[in-house]
């Protein structure tokens, strides 16, 4: 059977395991095996052990089919696509994970907007995008400064980091069209629509084009759909009209992803958790490992319900939760916000363990027969059909017989 062609589907499974091989520690790399130390690994020497690093390994050769197929879309049949030479390829030093990975930071040396240390999801998805234009991916967020632009800031002033401005389009080449107000390639653009009076039509268009509220997750923006809502230290709105636009279709049904944290939204809805804590928080909870959320799911929610009664079940877990919540904004603020303690690492780092434990046993709401059609991250969305070419038919295609 014919190897498919690489997808969107392979650049969700990029990030997730670029990001991880990336975050993770190779205590071997001296010895020229490829072996990533994550937080599901923990409980390797337990019962579960064998199970958790089974999943990890999994992971490691789906990220390796997906940068196999990269860059055999980019040369035809440089990679062997059999399951056994890229199991064999996931664990050594020259898989093609560790091309790509090479490949990205190249791109990221040579661009001149890339200013953080690290691989961001910017990084891989604008590396992926000028790889693949037919993919028509569109930039996660617009950076403001370039690194000449920042590093001189930086000399004359000094305090500077990157700003992001929001980028609302999943579709690069519908985000040009709404900059620069040209028509589309066949002559009818949204603007067209709107000019013409067509305005269900055009918010059609607008609506198949906007991100998901996990997409907007990535964004290193904080975006609201609440309109009085105001960060805390300088006064400016955070209502994001496209963000509650997002929201409004996941709500109604529209879009399949989930909400990312459970906990952490009830001392948030009960005025204990500041926004500028509670934003990272969401963004952790829509950017982490799938089997992660699927674990911590099945007992965080009935967790939170019980402590909107402020019982016992409150008193308990509010001082934890909000310990957690400092520690996920000062990792992912890189220090600017929350609070950072060793002790909510080291649990951290286990409780994802246990949570990927767990999710590894669960089927989340919306799999059928094992094959997922409601993925919260990366997988394949409800009704989402792809074709021959790697990219998503349009919404409305007939549904296959099943």
């Amino acid at each position: 059977m014919a190897k498919e062609p690489f997808s969107l589907k392979d650049v969700g499974t990029l990030k997730q395991g670029i990001l991880a091989e990336e975050a993770g520690f190779k205590p071997l790399s001296n010895f020229g095996i490829d072996f990533t130390l994550r937080p599901e690994t923990v409980f390797g020497a337990l019962p579960l052990g064998d199970l958790t690093v089974l999943g990890q390994a999994i992971g490691k050769v789906q990220t390796e089919g997906a940068a196999t197929n990269l860059l055999n879309s980019l040369s035809a049949n440089t990679l062997d696509t059999g399951l056994g030479a890229t199991m064999k390829r996931a664990g050594t030093g020259s898989s093609a994970t560790n091309a790509v990975i090479n490949e990205i930071k190249q791109f990221k040396a040579n661009d001149p907007f890339s200013t953080e240390p690290n691989i961001t999801r910017d990084d891989i998805q604008n590396y992926i995008a000028s790889k693949r234009p037919d993919l028509d991916l569109a930039p996660i967020q617009t950076p403001r400064f370039t690194k000449s632009e920042l590093d001189e800031l930086n000399d004359r002033t000094g305090g500077f980091t990157q700003q992001y401005i929001t980028q609302p389009f999943k579709s690069r080449g519908f985000a040009e069209q709404m900059a620069s107000r040209a028509p589309s390639a066949d002559g009818l653009s949204f603007y067209d629509l709107e000019e013409q009076g067509r305005f269900k039509e055009a918010q059609d268009m607008y609506d198949a084009n906007l991100k998901s509220v996990s997409d907007f997750a990535e964004d290193k923006i904080t975006q609201s759909n609440i309109t009085n809502l105001v960060d805390e230290t300088t006064g400016k709105s955070l209502y994001d009209p496209d963000f509650a636009r997002a929201v409004t279709l996941e709500n109604q049904g529209e879009s399949a992803d989930a909400e990312g944290t459970f906990i952490c939204t009830v001392l948030y809805e009960m005025n204990i958790l500041p926004i500028n804590i509670y934003k990272y928080d969401q963004r952790y909870g829509q950017q982490v490992n799938r089997k992660i959320y699927n674990g911590y799911a099945t007992w965080g929610k009935p967790i939170a319900e019980r402590m909107r009664k402020e019982g016992l079940t409150f008193k308990i877990i509010k001082p934890i939760a909000c310990a957690w919540a400092e520690q996920m904004a000062f990792d992912l603020s890189e220090g600017k916000v929350g609070k950072n303690r060793f002790s909510i690492k080291i649990g951290k780092f286990i409780g994802e363990a246990i949570c990927y434990s767990i999710g590894l046993f669960i089927k989340p709401k919306g799999e059928k027969n094992g094959t997922p059609s409601r993925s919260r991250q990366h997988g394949e969305k409800r009704r989402v059909v792809y074709g021959k070419d790697g990219l998503p038919k349009r919404r409305g295609r007939p549904r296959t017989n099943r």
